[in-house]
């Protein structure tokens, strides 16, 4: 295995992260990391729905239920600016 962001070889088991995935600790650059770390990612026109019905209007626990999606996700959107009209 090597590091994902120096390539390195050094590397160490650093315990798990909160989701019972493996940590790993490289000892050249001093960063941790998850092998194959998992993201949920939701397709690209959500982000797009997203903003067009917040400018329609909708409120953001809406857009959540209409998407899908939990609420934080949705308040985190908009607290980063992303569905700011």
């Amino acid at each position: 295995m090597r590091c994902k962001y120096c390539n390195s070889e050094k590397i160490v088991k650093k315990g798990f992260n909160p989701n019972r995935k493996q940590r790993y600790l490289c000892k050249s650059c001093s960063r941790t990391f998850v092998e194959n770390a998992d993201r949920n990612y939701y397709p690209h026109n959500y982000k797009e729905l997203a903003v067009r019905m917040f400018c329609e209007g909708m409120t953001m626990m809406a857009i959540a239920r209409v998407l899908e999606v939990p609420y934080q996700t949705v308040r985190t959107c908009y607290a980063f600016g992303m569905l700011k009209s």
